[in-house]
């Protein structure tokens, strides 16, 4: 038999002992718990279960779902599921529903949907997105590195440390060896020489 209890103002049930101000005793319901209202509060909470159903009982109305981190006493941060993308998604802005006020933005699954090109070709970020291109690979069975195109090497301004076992290249000022490439091991730090300089030092030398 149902049994309801109905009041018009505030109900609080304390289970003690009270030590301070807190009631530190347990209390337990045998049974389902169904709680219908607006706004839940707990203050510490801990979950056996190995998931956590959010948008129970959804028939498909509800496209986006998932969990609100408060970050302080006005702003909140995001993390759904957005059926229209199939994708998770995280926002460091949004409004205390969820709603995005900095645009979420997909969570990369790490999986095969996002590797770029074919084996070999080295990744890198296209407008956002993984990026490859067969001109720039790196075979791993050989350590060799191709790039069948033109690189670029910026002025670093000064001297970097030798790197033991290896040669450095790199680009600072132009010197006497007329272009400004250098190259620095443990045993040298040297310019380059351009093949006009080295016709000029072989008729002066």
């Amino acid at each position: 038999m149902s049994v309801y209890k109905t009041t018009n103002s505030n109900y609080t049930i304390s289970v003690g002992p009270l030590v301070g101000s807190n009631y530190t005793g347990t209390m337990t319901v045998n049974g389902n718990l169904n709680v219908n209202g607006n706004v839940t509060s707990v203050s510490d909470i801990a979950v056996n279960d190995a998931f956590i159903v959010v948008a129970a009982n959804n028939t498909g109305t509800v496209t986006e779902m998932g969990l609100v981190a408060q970050k302080d006493l006005t702003n909140w941060a995001g993390l759904r599921f957005d059926s229209a993308s199939n994708a998770w998604q995280i926002s460091s802005s949004v409004d205390f529903n969820g709603a995005p006020i900095a645009a979420y933005s997909n969570i990369s699954s790490g999986g095969t949907s996002t590797v770029a090109g074919t084996d070999t070709q080295i990744q890198f970020n296209e407008g956002g997105n993984f990026g490859a291109n067969g001109n720039l690979t790196f075979d791993y069975s050989t350590n060799k590195l191709t790039l069948d195109g033109h690189l670029a090497l910026g002025n670093i301004g000064s001297t970097p440390p030798p790197v033991a076992n290896s040669v450095v290249v790199y680009n600072k000022a132009v010197g006497a060896g007329g272009t400004g490439i250098y190259a620095v091991s443990s045993s040298v730090d040297d310019e380059l020489v351009s093949k006009s300089k080295a016709i000029v030092f072989s008729i002066i030398f």
